[in-house]
């Protein structure tokens, strides 16, 4: 795979993951601890809150790993970037389906459930593709003499 090409990818891949970090914030906001009770011990903060967060971070680390691909273009760096980019985003669309978080926003018409999951699964998705194209590109340029 030509650097251009790379660089291109991790351009991609830095978006994605910003726009998983920027969903539950700005896009389809998530509820917020300070409206919730968090530093009130009588108020348990939401999971929902928590889901928020969990997906910033997720999205962060997406985006850190698509500026390795964009300033580390090489091959081995595209095979370890796709296989990490995989792993996020399983880990993106098992946070938003609460596989590991647990049931979040009870309610079935509250923003989190009709815009904020739909939109993080399907950014999931697009990652787990940009991961699977890179680790393909990877092994057909490793196998070539």
């Amino acid at each position: 795979m030509k650097v251009r090409l790379r660089r291109a990818i991790g351009i991609i891949v830095v978006l994605l993951g910003l726009s998983i970090a920027i969903i539950p914030r700005f896009v389809f906001p998530v509820c917020e601890a300070g409206s919730l009770g968090f530093m009130n011990s009588f108020q348990p903060t939401m999971r929902c809150y928590w889901f928020g967060r969990v997906e910033i971070i997720l999205g962060s680390l997406v985006a850190f790993t698509g500026l390795i691909m964009l300033f580390l273009p090489k091959p081995d760096a595209g095979l370890v970037s796709g296989v990490i980019l995989i792993g996020l985003g399983v880990a993106v669309i098992a946070v938003s389906t609460n596989a590991i978080i647990g049931s979040t926003c009870g309610h079935s018409h509250s923003l989190c459930q009709i815009g904020t999951k739909p939109a993080e699964r399907i950014a999931g998705g697009l990652v787990i593709l940009m991961g699977f194209g890179l680790v393909m590109s990877s092994r057909k340029g490793s196998m070539q003499p």
